[in-house]
């Protein structure tokens, strides 16, 4: 997890404003979320869901800006979504989550091409075979998905579950 006093420390020590002002603004959103009622547990998952959400708002005003034509608030905004995207792990390919669901589909008995126990899993023959998965196992799949790529777009994951689905 980010320790973000210390970013706020070392952006304070560089005189470095636009990080300064990027780090204050995530304690800020982070206090709210451990301090809001029936909050769940802050842990890594929560952390990159927050900063994200963080990342979209950014992006939301910089296209209003850019409509109102306020280059100064516009470059600000920018300039802050930059220093956090930086903290925001590299995006989960598509490719990706089809290997993981193809894995967890195989754990759960949904793909019939397994080796002996002793061997345990055939992990060239889950690749190679498309799994299927029952209608109503598709939350499960989901929640296996989000926990295992936490910084994963939803719709990604619901899509590609779904074209999997029987």
């Amino acid at each position: 997890m980010i320790n973000v006093d210390d970013l706020i420390k070392v952006s304070m020590k560089s005189r470095n404003q636009t990080e300064l002002r990027a780090y204050k603004n995530l304690k800020a959103e982070i206090q709210a979320f451990k301090t809001a009622k029936n909050a769940k547990p802050y842990d890594e998952a929560a952390e990159i869901q927050l900063i994200s959400k963080m990342c979209k708002k950014l992006e939301d005003g910089i296209l209003g800006f850019s409509e109102a034509g306020r280059e100064d608030l516009m470059s600000e905004y920018r300039d802050e979504l930059a220093v956090l995207k930086k903290l925001l792990p590299e995006p989960v390919k598509e490719s990706q989550i089809c290997s993981e669901l193809c894995i967890w589909a195989g754990k759960n008995k949904f793909i019939e091409t397994f080796l002996t126990e002793d061997w345990g899993y055939s992990y060239d023959a889950i690749e190679t075979s498309k799994p299927f998965i029952p209608k109503k196992e598709m939350g499960n799949a989901i929640k296996h998905l989000k926990a295992k790529f936490p910084q994963a777009d939803g719709k990604l994951i619901s899509t590609v579950v779904k074209s999997y689905l029987i």
